[in-house]
This record gives structure tokens, C-alpha cells and sequence, in this order.
């Protein structure tokens, strides 16, 4: 009796132990059912969480990094760089590399649209207060409606000279795109960044 008990509870712990691994193995490969612009999902987008799938940038930009989780759950970033590196050693005293421009995406979930709207407001505000502002504006790329901010780093701590930024709320997802540039960049930050955006296809599994 008590072999046939320890046979089933063994049966039972390598079920267990096959449906947590089965889970676990599947979780990273799950992608939207389509893209909200009609495309459909293609599994070399680069991933930003459920939310967001970016085509290769071009523009000379080339994967940096994409964490899955930043600070917290629900909280995904991707960086592009262009150009050489080059040390910095920022106000922590720490030496970090630096390009001639750099592209950051992040998308956060918030409880509702709402508070998504409210992160959105809460990031515009501390980029307009950190920076000189030179123009504001909006845009449509690929369906998606975007706010824009143009403006000249202040920062003696900042290595980049000038940037533009994209902000958008998608579901409950506030979204950012920002790319910014050291004063020898050539290129034209806006359009480049206008290009990325076109690229990027929010899921449409997400409402």
C-alpha cells in the first residue's frame, strides 16, 4: 500500500512539475493574435511586452538591449544605439558608454487607461523641466496618434545635446519613444524617429 501511495504521489509531483515547465518554456514565446494596423505578428518584431512590436529601426540603429522587466511587472524598455561608443562618467561617478545618438522605447502598464493618461502627463512634465523645449507637436504614424516634444539638453550631466520624444497611451499602456543625439550626429532626429514609429504595431489583443 504504501509503495502504490508513493508511486501515485510521485505521479502526481512529475504532472506538476511538467505543467509549471510547460508553462514556464511557452510564456516567453506568446505573441499577439494580429497587429491593431492589420498586420500580422511577426515573431522577429522586437517585443516590448504584449503591447508593442518594433520592425528593425534602420536608420543606423542596432539593439542595444530589451529587458523584459525593469522595476517592476508590466514594465518593458528597449535601447537602440547609432554610431561609436564613448566613455562618460555620469553624476554617479560611474563611466558609461555614450553614442553619437540613442533610441529608447518604454512601455509601462498602468490599472486603466486613465492612469496610463496620468504617466503619460507625469513623464511630458519632467521632460519639458529637464530640457529647452524648442517646439511641440503630434503626429500619426502607423495608426497610432502621437504627442512630440523637440528640444536642447540643458544638463551639464546629460552627454546628448538635443533629443525629441514620442508619447502615446495605448490601452492601459503608457508608451515613450525618445531618441536623442550628441551635437556631431548628421542625422535629422525628427524624421528618424518619425520612421521608427511608423514601424512600431501595438497588439491587437489589447483594448
Amino acid at each position: 500500500m504504501k509503495k502504490r501511495t508513493m508511486i501515485l504521489l510521485l505521479g502526481v509531483l512529475i504532472l506538476v512539475i511538467a505543467v509549471v515547465a510547460a508553462v514556464y518554456f511557452t510564456a516567453g514565446s506568446r505573441y499577439p493574435s494580429r497587429a491593431a494596423d492589420g498586420a500580422a505578428w511577426d515573431e522577429s518584431w522586437e517585443m516590448l511586452g504584449p503591447v508593442l512590436g518594433v520592425e528593425e529601426p534602420g536608420n543606423g540603429l542596432t539593439l542595444l538591449d530589451n529587458s523584459a522587466i525593469l522595476t517592476a511587472d508590466d514594465i518593458f524598455y528597449a535601447t537602440w544605439t547609432a554610431g561609436d561608443s564613448e566613455k562618460f562618467t555620469n553624476e554617479d561617478g560611474d563611466e558609461v558608454d555614450v553614442y553619437d545618438a540613442q533610441l529608447y522605447m518604454l512601455a509601462v502598464g498602468c490599472a486603466d487607461e486613465e492612469n496610463a493618461a496620468k504617466a503619460v502627463q507625469e513623464w511630458t512634465d519632467w521632460e519639458t523641466d529637464a530640457n529647452a523645449v524648442r517646439q511641440t507637436g503630434s503626429a500619426v504614424c502607423n495608426g497610432q496618434a502621437y504627442d512630440l516634444l523637440y528640444y536642447d539638453c540643458v544638463s551639464d550631466t546629460n552627454p546628448y545635446q538635443r533629443g525629441v520624444t514620442a508619447f502615446t497611451v495605448y490601452g492601459n499602456y503608457a508608451v515613450s519613444a525618445e531618441l536623442t543625439c550628441r551635437e556631431g550626429y548628421q542625422g535629422d532626429e525628427a524624421a528618424i524617429l518619425a520612421d521608427v514609429l511608423s514601424r512600431c504595431h501595438y497588439s491587437a489583443d489589447i483594448s
